[in-house]
């Protein structure tokens, strides 16, 4: 084969692909996929965020720490938002765990292929601090891990673990940094 004829279709190759990429790309964010990790800006075009003490209304000890460790490492990760003190913040963001509670099957031993459900509820408020105007509140927020086999947990436990924990905070803050930046 002829080393011009390979350079020929490189060339014609290279230029479709020049052309598709960029059309593809419009394609996936004309349907409203976004590529995660990236820096989305605060609501209000707010340069900053401060974080109020997270209300912890449930008989776990320690429940409000973990929250609050985790939405602030979340917000940490994103470059656009610089995150200070409340009281010199453009927007506040105050947390509230109301609830932590768990749910079985129903299936007795024989058939255990339900197992638990531990659900964590609250609410979230954003407030901008020179103004006192309420931006956002979601009062029903919750979030659930299931125990079993497929995560690690161990199966038909009605003990919340320091696992359980973990993660339903962890997803908590997960979902209001969703709200916040990707669905406000």
């Amino acid at each position: 084969m002829n080393k011009s004829k390979i350079l020929f279709a490189w060339r014609s190759f290279s230029k479709q692909i020049d052309f598709l990429f960029p059309v593809l790309i419009l394609f996936l964010a004309g349907c409203g996929y976004s590529i995660m990790g990236g820096n989305p800006p605060l609501p209000m075009e707010a340069k900053s965020i401060g974080i109020q003490p997270v209300e912890n209304h449930t008989f776990v000890a320690g429940l409000d720490t973990k929250t609050n460790a985790e939405i602030k490492n979340l917000l940490e990760t994103n470059a656009s938002v610089e995150i200070v003190p409340a009281a010199k913040a453009d927007l506040q963001l105050t947390i509230s765990l109301n609830e932590i509670r768990s749910k079985t099957s129903g299936l007795d031993s024989l058939q255990s292929a339900g197992g638990v459900v531990f659900y964590l509820s609250g609410s979230v408020e954003l407030n901008q601090r020179v103004e006192g105007e309420m931006i956002w509140k979601e009062k029903n927020l919750s979030v659930e891990v299931a125990e079993g086999s497929s995560n690690g947990f161990a199966a038909n436990s009605l003990e919340l673990s320091q696992e359980h924990l973990d993660a339903l905070s962890r997803l908590f803050a997960e979902k209001i940094y969703h709200l916040l930046f990707l669905e406000f």
